[in-house]
């Protein structure tokens, strides 16, 4: 998990760079930058569900005899 991480934050630190470039390179506007970037990152990849586990319960009509 730690290595997606570093990729994570490394694709957002390019993409506020190139964010920062566009914007003519202001001075004083790095945190809006980089949570415009985390923001384009996180729509770009959203995050995985889990796998459903099987259900051990018995389905509906079907009685569980003992």
């Amino acid at each position: 998990m730690q290595g997606s991480q570093i990729n994570q934050d490394e694709e957002v630190r390019q993409l506020a760079y190139r964010i920062w470039q566009e914007a003519g390179c202001p001075q004083g506007a790095d945190v809006q930058h980089w949570l415009k970037a985390q923001k384009i990152w996180l729509e770009s990849h959203p995050p995985k569900k889990p796998r459903a586990k099987p259900s051990t319960a018995t389905k509906p009509g079907k009685t569980r005899t003992v």
